[in-house]
């Protein structure tokens, strides 16, 4: 499997992106982020998932050694998109069922991306 790519100008954070992984069922969807919280994630992918998949998000941050696994559920997709900062291709998770410890992991991880109030926001709330 090829390292997912994203257009320059949506991923914008200078830390290196979370890889992110969507199974559901048979079905496996990649990309990266470096725009999400507790809530949510955006996800950077040539190939998103359809509207209303769920499954489990598996999220490998460069700084943890293990990933973070947790619930989600695809809220928008855009697979048409010109890719651009202002229409990202991919899609945005919102996460459904975390533990308090996941929840503060994620909102100290968002922290260090400088995610939390992003503009992105709106595509995984």
């Amino acid at each position: 499997m090829s390292e997912p790519e994203a257009p320059k100008d949506v991923v914008i954070n200078r830390k290196a992106a979370c890889k992110v992984t969507l199974q559901s069922g048979e079905n496996l969807f990649t990309g990266i982020s470096t725009h999400f919280s507790n809530k949510g994630i955006l996800v950077i992918s040539k190939n998103p998932a359809p509207l209303h998949t769920k499954g489990t998000v598996s999220l490998r941050f460069p700084s943890l050694q293990n990933p973070v696994d947790l619930a989600g559920e695809v809220v928008w997709t855009n697979v048409h998109g010109a890719g651009d900062s202002l229409s990202p291709r991919g899609m945005g998770i919102r996460f459904t069922g975390s533990e308090k410890d996941v929840d503060d992991l994620l909102l100290d991880l968002a922290e260090e991306y400088e995610t939390l109030g992003s503009i992105y926001a709106c595509y995984y709330t």
